[in-house]
């Protein structure tokens, strides 16, 4: 009877360490569902060639993830949506997916989070945007074969050759000027996508009663001109 008892008290204390709060289990199921969504979206936008279309939402289940759940939710969403793309799509989309989509989507995701200034979280934003574009090229190139860098490296010396010969200039860009222009190009690629999806990203979560930080002065004027603002708290 006393080992039995001992073993009985044992079992108790085992369950009761395994047991899950409310909220755990609850951003649990969120994470699942949301990974499901987020998943779907860019199995479609791959599908149907809606890349261009889907390209601003795709990071919005990790952003509610995020604002429902905390940091960790956002990462394990974007991690669980990459495995699930594994299974369907092979490892090939599911790293594009990472590479393109979700590493940006879950860092955006952390820094609303923390509520991060604007000015840091577009230039944050827009390198990891750059840097997953380059890994995309790599891997595009490891795929293929061929070294696409280098593939368009001539082609946009050719494309200067020709302006130079038509405008009857003598000359060409560097290797190097060449490269760093594309790296410019990228950047202010990454800038201007990265800053449309604050934009749209504080509107549509704002709606859902989620708080992103203040808006910057300028971007509030063009953002809600027309809209009847509530007065502040102790003006007239």
């Amino acid at each position: 009877m006393g080992v039995c008892s001992v073993l009985q008290q044992f079992s108790c204390i085992h369950v009761q360490q395994e047991t899950y709060s409310l909220e755990d289990t609850k951003a649990l199921v969120e994470t699942a569902m949301l990974s499901a969504v987020s998943g779907l979206a860019f199995l479609l936008s791959t599908l149907l060639k809606l890349d261009n279309s889907l390209g601003y939402f795709l990071p919005l289940p990790i952003a509610i993830a995020a604002c429902r759940s905390g940091v960790s939710a956002a990462w394990y969403t974007m991690l669980a949506t990459a495995f699930l793309l594994l299974v369907l799509l092979g490892p090939l989309r599911a790293i594009t997916y990472v590479l393109m989509h979700g590493m940006l989507a879950a860092a955006l995701g952390s820094m609303w989070v923390w509520q991060w200034p604007w000015s840091i979280s577009i230039i944050a934003g827009a390198v990891l945007r750059m840097a997953g574009q380059l890994g995309y090229l790599v891997l595009s190139s490891l795929t293929m074969n061929e070294n696409l860098f280098a593939v368009m490296l001539a082609n946009v010396h050719n494309l200067l050759d020709r302006l130079s010969a038509a405008l009857g200039s003598s000359g060409s860009a560097s290797t190097l000027t060449i490269s760093c222009m594309i790296f410019a190009l990228l950047l202010v690629n990454g800038l201007c996508y990265v800053f449309l999806q604050h934009v749209i990203y504080h509107v549509i979560l704002g709606s859902m009663g989620f708080k992103l930080g203040p808006l910057p002065g300028i971007v509030r004027k063009y953002v809600y001109a027309g809209v009847p603002q509530q007065p502040q708290p102790g003006k007239a």
